[in-house]
């Protein structure tokens, strides 16, 4: 009997649900949940992972978990323990159900951490660098206040924002990527075969072939004779800016820089406020402080200028200076966000004005995205255009010196 992972819809309803079955056959496996009373959508072999049961002590390493990998252990974990499941038993489902060897891992560590005492908090603080700062403080809040499962629900869905984002991020490059593909091959197409053959086919003296025609063939040769070295000297470049990047200074200029260009700088600060204020809003309904609430949120910030200014507000904040008044004399968001934070001040509702404003941020930065794409495009457009049109020059000047030839 083999073990297969399926999803299926509840017939007469949307729901989807997922599970484990054991059969003979992928075939055997679909008319057993069919006599469940399910309707089979995906059905595959599920493949044992290995995990180690660590009873030696052997240090377990994880470097690094996908947005993917981190839903769906803060989600199946927030589940279950609000369903009234305790941590440890939590703990074997996710190792029993996860696809991934990474969170199978995650749950065996941290299994074995609790088992000899330790708190989940005080487990998880091992996986600073995995998860972030912020969800480790927030949990170290929400298991001190009894809460952890909505404060990991509040997770998932900050993870679930960052994943939206980023896919837009994706999206929007798609075009422009796939744009730059094409004229690399054209490129490549016009150096390897089009010209070459055309010289060949007019018998073209190599004196007679045009300087524009020359350069992109002997371009192209250099590329493919010297493919190695290109790529080393290409890997070298990259991790030389990475390095550059890396300094502050540079990176101080270059955020300041950004944040000087019209649409870009807007797309760049409602980035930022974006996962600012996501933070903030989970973390303030958390039972964070407010000020440590800031504090938090502003690690979430790449940009150095807009997190010096959230900075601010937490050094004017913590010297009792009113939050509505630190937003509005560091300028950190347009006014009409600061008249919402005023609002959410005097009636005691500043969580859910976070959360507004959150929302009111996410379509902005929709708007801004697409108004991004927009600029781009003609940008794009322009500079496809150079290439082309020195291509085109370089094949009418070939063509006349065919006919020199011929004549």
């Amino acid at each position: 009997m083999k073990k297969y992972f399926y999803k299926a819809l509840i017939k007469n309803q949307k729901e989807q649900i997922s599970g484990y079955i054991d059969a003979e056959s992928p075939r055997d496996a679909r008319e057993k949940i069919r006599q469940l009373g399910f309707l089979p959508t995906n059905i595959y072999e599920e493949n044992p992972l290995e995990v180690p049961d660590n009873k030696a002590n052997n240090p377990i390493i994880i470097s690094s978990l996908s947005l993917d990998e981190k839903i769906f252990f803060a989600s199946e974990l927030q589940v279950m323990l609000s369903s009234g499941i305790t941590m440890l038993e939590a703990l074997d489902v996710i190792l029993e159900h996860a696809h991934k060897q990474k969170v199978k891992l995650l749950a065996v560590d941290l299994k074995s951490k609790i088992s000899k005492g330790a708190t989940f908090s005080d487990a998880i603080k091992s996986y600073e660098k995995v998860f972030g700062n912020v969800f480790i403080g927030l949990c170290i809040t929400g298991e001190a206040s009894g809460e952890l499962d909505k404060t990991l629900g509040r997770m998932v869905n900050l993870f679930k924002k960052q994943s939206d984002l980023k896919s837009k991020i994706i999206s929007m490059s798609i075009y422009p990527i796939c744009l730059v593909l094409i004229i690399i091959a054209l490129y490549f197409l016009c150096g390897f075969l089009v010209f070459p053959k055309i010289i060949e086919a007019a018998n073209v003296k190599p004196d007679d072939v045009p300087l524009t025609v020359s350069w992109i063939i002997d371009s192209c040769n250099f590329i493919f004779h010297n493919w190695i070295v290109v790529l080393v000297l290409l890997a070298a470049g990259i991790t030389f800016l990475i390095k550059i990047w890396e300094q502050s200074s540079v990176k101080s200029f270059f955020d300041k820089l950004v944040l000087d260009i019209p649409i870009l700088r807007d797309f760049v600060r409602f980035v930022n406020l974006a996962s600012f204020f996501a933070v903030l809003n989970v973390s303030y309904e958390a039972g964070i402080p407010i000020n440590s609430a800031i504090e938090m949120s502003a690690t979430s910030i790449s940009n150095t200028v807009i997190r010096k200014q959230a900075g601010t507000i937490e050094l004017l904040t913590s010297k009792g200076q009113l939050l509505s008044q630190s937003f509005s004399i560091t300028e950190f968001v347009p006014p009409a966000y600061n008249v919402m934070i005023a609002t959410g001040e005097k009636s005691g509702r500043l969580g859910e004005m976070f959360r507004d404003i959150a929302l009111a941020i996410d379509k902005n930065l929709e708007l801004v995205t697409e108004a991004l794409a927009k600029a781009f495009e003609p940008v794009l457009t322009v500079v496809i255009g150079i290439i082309v049109a020195y291509i085109a020059i370089a094949m009418l000047q070939l063509f006349g010196s065919m006919f020199q030839a011929i004549i």
